[in-house]
């Protein structure tokens, strides 16, 4: 009974340690807030309690915000759209029909979520300022909405709100109602950074970087960002419901074009991709907009109402011109600059294995789905035009798997067009892309990564909000299965894990382990390029496409590159590689073939090519009668 039990009680400890590790700053935090929230009522005036209360109320929306501006890259400027909805749901069931509270409060929420379920299909395939303009657009639909339509009270409103009873307590005041809403911030707020941690907050930061290279691993941009989208507004119509309550009255003003200024105002004054600077933001636009009805009047004598937006624009423009990275931004450089702050440790026991100087001692796993030799990859008529211009001219091509493909040809023949179309950054003009059997052409990049595809690109597109590592694990993102609820909840510890040690590993192969924990943008160009490779092996693809892989690496580099290639290919994975090095693509390569001006001129094994005279003429510039004779007259002398 004492050796079954053992390994229990010690494996409950090390979860416990673990979670403690992980958890640490969340629960500190989340500690101290709600013990200044317990202290506030016994320690502050009636119109600073008013400030706390409309504080914490507005914090979730602007988390909500963060979330889709910080983490998803959206701009939003309808956030109080699903506040309004929120609040007027709650409102209309609670007056006019009666529902108990948590049940009209709980429809509040799915309505807006549903709303922006609803208006977030088409509108998440907009980009920038349109979105920010459709959201805005969006804003003054509800308002004028609210405004005409009897069931919402036009401009009046609905009143008479009573406020909520809970344990058979009425919440009466000030105190009390801060008490009430601030356990839903507090959950609010871990459900937001376990987001931002996961496997989804982790992809959804990477799309931010760069968005071809996180669809090229497999990250469905158009979902994701759809389902932060919702959940952004279900934060809103939460934040519009506690509003119903305190208020006692829900107006048009719920909607107005200015709420969604405050919020975000909130989050940039925060600090983008920051969730707690989301509700540190909150409270510091809440104090600075009672100020701003003392400030605004005094300097523009019988100034009301919108003309404080003046203020909120002077406040947002100065925030941007002089702390872009908003509050997160102020402490935490501060807290770099103090003795005591060291730098951040190792995330993983792997990030200083001891590396061997001369071997590469772990290989990458390879998939191999297609007996050695049989077609994995089917070029057929392949044709890119922009206008006048044919970039990629009737191609057809077949990679057999298993094999190392050179794709070569001067600059401009094409070679990158033909990797694009290939992993579905562009849709062929003319012409089909077959992998495995499946038609990817056409289709977005996440759809051939799912098949098992994966790229390296000849511009390098790094994820530059992470470290080494953490762009390592991005190509580990279609091995997962955690998904945006159980990111918020928490529930990927073990997956995680698994991942992350995975990641070590492939850095450790191409003798980069010592820099796992270093920001990607501080790296060399070759060390990125490397770790790019690293990323893409991290995917474990059935066929892999690299892009002048060996751009930029030194000598032992390119060795090492090399000689991963090589011992990638006896393991059965295909590649397709495309290198302005012709003599390294020679002597690695099983078969070539070669571009010029998007025609495919030649193809077959690297001897025949490179006697070829098309392809002589191709990188000399000489005609073709002139190079046959060159070739006829080396071959007489040898």
């Amino acid at each position: 009974m004492t050796h079954a039990t053992t390994p229990t009680l010690a494996g409950t400890r090390s979860l416990r340690t673990r979670f403690w590790a992980n958890n640490k700053s969340t629960l500190i935090g989340c500690g101290v807030l709600v013990a200044l929230m317990i202290v506030v009522p016994f320690t502050a005036s009636s119109s600073v309690m008013n400030i706390v209360v409309f504080a914490m109320i507005f914090a979730l929306p602007a988390i909500g915000l963060n979330l889709l501006m910080g983490l998803a890259g959206q701009v939003s400027l309808g956030q109080a759209a699903f506040f309004a909805i929120g609040a007027y749901t709650h409102a209309i069931l609670l007056t006019k029909l009666d529902l108990p509270g948590p049940v009209a409060a709980t429809v509040g929420v799915l309505a807006a979520m549903l709303v922006a379920l609803l208006v977030g299909l088409p509108l998440m395939r907009l980009r920038g300022h349109y979105l920010a303009l459709a959201t805005l657009g969006l804003g003054f639909i509800v308002m004028i909405g609210v405004r005409e339509w009897d069931v919402t009270g036009r401009t009046t409103g609905i009143y008479g709100i009573s406020r909520p009873t809970v344990l058979g307590i009425p919440i009466d005041n000030s105190g009390f109602f801060l008490w009430f809403v601030t356990p839903f911030v507090v959950i609010g707020l871990i459900l937001a950074l376990n987001l931002t941690h996961s496997r989804a907050g982790r992809a959804l930061s990477a799309v931010n970087d760069s968005e071809l290279a996180a669809e090229s691993l497999g990250v469905n941009t158009y979902a994701l960002r759809l389902k932060v989208f919702v959940l952004s507004a279900g934060f809103a119509g939460l934040g519009g419901v506690f509003y119903a309550y305190q208020v006692a009255i829900v107006s048009p003003a719920t909607a107005e074009f200015h709420l969604s200024v405050s919020i975000l105002l909130m989050v940039v004054i925060g600090g983008l991709g920051s969730v707690w600077g989301a509700v540190a933001g909150a409270f510091l636009v809440q104090f600075l907009g009672e100020g701003m009805r003392d400030v605004i009047p005094a300097i523009f004598p019988g100034a009301t109402g919108e003309v404080q937006l003046l203020g909120y624009g002077i406040v947002l423009i100065l925030v941007i011109l002089l702390l872009p990275g908003g509050l997160h931004q102020a402490a935490t450089t501060l807290w770099q600059k103090l003795p005591f702050a060291g730098k951040r440790p190792p995330g993983d026991a792997h990030a200083h294995v001891p590396e061997d100087d001369t071997t590469i001692p772990q290989l990458p796993a390879v998939s191999t789905p297609v007996a050695a030799g049989e077609p994995i990859l089917v070029l057929e008529g392949l044709s890119k035009r922009y206008g006048g211009v044919v970039a990629v001219n009737d191609v057809n091509l077949t990679v057999p798997a298993g094999s190392i493909l050179g794709l070569i040809g001067p600059n401009g023949a094409g070679k990158t067009t033909c990797f694009n179309m290939i992993s579905g950054a562009l849709t062929p003009s003319e012409g089909t892309v077959t992998f495995l059997d499946q038609v990817i052409s056409g289709r977005k990049p996440h759809v051939a990564a799912a098949h098992g595809l994966t790229r390296t690109f000849q511009n390098l597109q790094v994820f530059t909000s992470t470290d080494v590592v953490g762009n390592v694990y991005m190509g580990r993102y279609r091995k997962g299965s955690a998904g945006v609820l159980r990111g918020m909840l928490g529930l990927q510890s073990g997956e995680q894990s698994t991942h992350r040690a995975a990641s070590y590993e492939i850095l450790q192969s191409m003798k980069l382990s010592d820099a796992a924990d270093d920001s990607a943008s501080d790296l060399s160009f070759g060390k990125q390029r490397i770790m790019e490779v690293c990323r893409a092996l991290a995917a474990e693809p059935a066929l892999l496409l690299l892009d002048e892989p060996m751009a930029g690496l030194s000598g032992a580099e390119r060795e090492v590159m090399a000689e991963l290639l090589r011992r990638l290919r006896t393991a059965g994975l295909t590649i397709v590689l495309v290198e302005h090095d012709v003599a390294q693509v020679m002597s690695l390569a099983d078969h070539v073939a070669v571009l010029d001006d998007g025609v495919l001129i030649a193809y077959g094994d690297p001897e025949s090519v490179r006697n070829d005279p098309a392809v002589v003429v191709a990188y000399l510039g000489t005609d073709l009668d002139e190079a046959e004779a060159e070739l006829n007259e080396l071959e007489e002398h040898a």
